[in-house]
């Protein structure tokens, strides 16, 4: 079959500096700005943006917002900040975060506004561990200035760390993040749930934990998901947490403890078929509320099961498609039908990390998606078809460009791409062409831009 018509080209909407204030240089002097995340901080309709630093690359310790015009909006913390460090001689610097980590946007108290939920180090702490979260706490910041609305040091949080079997499993301990959820059927969503390590945490918007899951996986390839993915699952209204080789109802109870294979380390809970699933990328398998296997492509197939993705991939299929980086840190991507199909192979850009996939809907709703991957979209036949005019080459480290956020940014209802380097000092939205300015509306922010994948 031929593809499609062609979709928009990119056009650069705006590029976005960092505020200088929030910025620090790297080794060489180039200014860095850290983790990025998105939202309507200060409720005029339009997109915001949050930067982030941490202590050691682990503990935040510094938030920086501003407006899409670049003007800064506050700043929380101290971006110079250093410890002794607890694990050896020297001291804990304050640097780009190692990997996305625990810092939100939404609305968690639905007061209408906006707020910034975040871990924060102790700014009185003198001599901290990176591997333990013992004087980490949780905040709740008001979007619009700052300012603390809420904040809790609970003893489970403090009891984290990057241990388990008398060993430091470090792959398995850095993915922290803040994910939003639903799991006591309010109208919106007021909950959260983080791993930490082996551990599992859900709170809801007092900042009271929920309940607390161990995992029994941690060892690298066999370890659970680093980062698991919220939905409701069973469609009773609450969410439910897919961990990979475990499943969680929403108040912690166990749906199912299963070795699903290695790697199993990115998680979707998306719709399949008619109905939510839990999708997950080792193997390439979907498993229903239970946790029985719907899908199960195999190691033959998925040796490494990197990231996976699901979307309109191929709108003249019946039903939705996954896209699986299938070789682990390697440019190579597969899409597969709803029968299990792999419908092609074919290798997107190399980037410096060989991670960063995201389903944007760059056409609309209505249309099919496409698929991004540092620093290109492609279409589910695997062609790239469109780049990124004035994206400078990543500036260093792994993580290059693969912030993606897919976002009505303009409310036309086609998704811009917003891009980030965490090395870098600017923000990069585009947007399909054509731009017409008279179509514009509010930025909405919903759960594909608070719970951004990122990276796995």
């Amino acid at each position: 079959m031929n593809d499609p018509a062609p979709p928009a080209q990119a056009l650069l909407y705006t590029k976005v500096a960092v505020p200088p204030a929030f910025t620090r240089p790297n080794a060489s002097g180039r200014p860095v700005g850290g983790d990025l995340r998105i939202g309507d901080l200060t409720g005029d309709g339009q997109v915001d943006f949050l930067v982030y630093n941490a202590l050691g690359g682990i503990k935040p310790c510094f938030l920086g917002a501003f407006s899409l015009a670049g003007e800064p909006l506050w700043a929380v913390g101290d971006r110079d900040f250093t410890a002794l460090d607890a694990d050896g001689p020297g001291r804990l610097a304050t640097i780009s975060p190692d990997r996305p980590g625990p810092v939100a946007i939404c609305d968690i108290d639905q007061d209408g506004r906006q707020e910034v939920l975040c871990f924060l180090i102790d700014p009185h702490v003198k001599r901290t561990s990176k591997w333990n979260l013992a004087d980490v706490h949780i905040a709740i910041l008001d979007g619009r200035t700052g300012a603390v609305k809420r904040w809790a040091a609970p003893e489970e949080l403090a009891r984290c760390n990057a241990y388990a079997d008398g060993e430091m499993h470090v792959p398995n301990y850095v993915h922290q993040r803040l994910l939003i959820a639903n799991f006591s059927r309010h109208d919106q969503p007021r909950d959260f749930v983080v791993k930490l390590g082996r551990d599992v945490l859900a709170f809801n918007d007092q900042l009271e934990v929920l309940w607390h899951y161990r995992s029994k996986w941690h060892r690298y390839p066999q370890h659970a998901a680093y980062i698991p993915a919220v939905g409701d699952l069973d469609g009773d209204g609450r969410d439910e947490v897919n961990g990979g080789h475990f499943g969680l109802d929403h108040d912690g109870r166990v749906l199912w403890e299963t070795f699903l294979g290695d790697h199993a380390d990115s998680v979707l809970v998306d719709r399949w078929g008619t109905k939510s699933a839990a999708i997950v990328s080792g193997g390439g398998q979907v498993l229903d509320s239970s946790g029985q296997r719907l899908l199960h492509l195999g190691a033959d197939v998925v040796p490494h099961g990197q990231e996976v993705r699901c979307g309109n991939l191929r709108p003249e299929l019946p039903g939705r498609e996954l896209a699986i980086r299938y070789n682990g840190h390697h440019a190579d991507v597969m899409i597969v039908a709803q029968d299990g199909v792999v419908l092609n192979r074919f290798r997107v850009d190399e980037s410096p990390n060989n991670t960063g996939l995201e389903i944007v809907r760059w056409n609309g709703p209505e249309q099919g998606d496409l698929l991004y991957s540092p620093a290109a979209l492609f279409n589910g036949h695997g062609h790239e078809v469109a780049t990124f005019p004035d994206l400078p080459a990543p500036t260093g480290g792994k993580m290059g460009w693969y912030h993606c956020f897919p976002a009505d940014v303009c409310g036309d209802q086609r998704e811009e791409v917003v891009l980030y380097d965490p090395y870098s000092d600017a923000v990069y939205v585009y947007t399909p062409a054509p731009l017409d300015a008279s179509r514009f509306g509010r930025y909405h922010h919903g759960p594909r831009q608070y719970n951004a994948r990122l990276i796995n």
